[in-house]
């Protein structure tokens, strides 16, 4: 899932309310919205996304790590101690087909 536009924002904002705690969501919009590799792996270091954040790097750390156990994040690749993540498709598991809602108006 990559935000492209303000739609995709409320999108990730409504799907993670009342399920993911607020530090949860700020990680998750964070993944969302940072530069992803075609495979949808964020290459930014786990201090810049923290810093981003206004968190604490064990606050990010813990945070991520609670989101891979609740199926949100998954590890796809590591550089040494540095581990790279990506949200799973459970972002957008309920999210509509575009033209979904569309409708047909007689007149």
């Amino acid at each position: 899932m990559k935000v492209h536009r303000s739609e995709d924002v409320l999108y990730v904002l409504k799907r993670t309310g009342r399920v993911l705690n607020p530090n949860q969501r700020i990680v998750v919009m964070l993944y969302a919205a940072s530069e992803q590799r075609p495979d949808g792996s964020v290459w930014i270091k786990a201090t810049e996304l923290a810093e981003t954040a206004g968190m604490s790097a064990p606050v990010f750390s813990r945070t991520r790590k609670e989101l891979e156990a609740l199926g949100w994040l998954e590890e796809v690749d590591s550089v040494g101690p540095v581990r790279v993540y990506r949200l799973t498709p459970t972002v957008e598991a309920e999210r509509e087909q575009p033209g979904a809602r569309l409708r047909v108006i007689s007149g």
